[in-house]
């Protein structure tokens, strides 16, 4: 990565994969956490809610993902 505060292309690398697992074992974490069986996603047709759903889908599975 560059020096702190600089950019350029190596910014954006990362290990896609490894980054949905992180993510993913955060979301079934907090679930545990706060004893929930699911998630809703305000959806709006934009990148950021897309992103939500896709991640939560993958980290529960469809049937656990309602979008709104």
């Amino acid at each position: 990565m560059s020096e702190k505060g600089q950019f350029g292309p190596e910014a954006l690398s990362l290990d896609a994969e490894a980054e949905v697992r992180k993510i993913s074992e955060r979301i079934r974490g907090l679930l545990v956490r706060f004893r929930k069986r699911g998630i809703v996603v305000g959806l709006s047709g934009g990148i950021d809610c897309s992103t939500v759903a896709a991640l939560g889908a993958a980290a529960l599975g469809n049937d656990k993902v309602f979008g709104l």
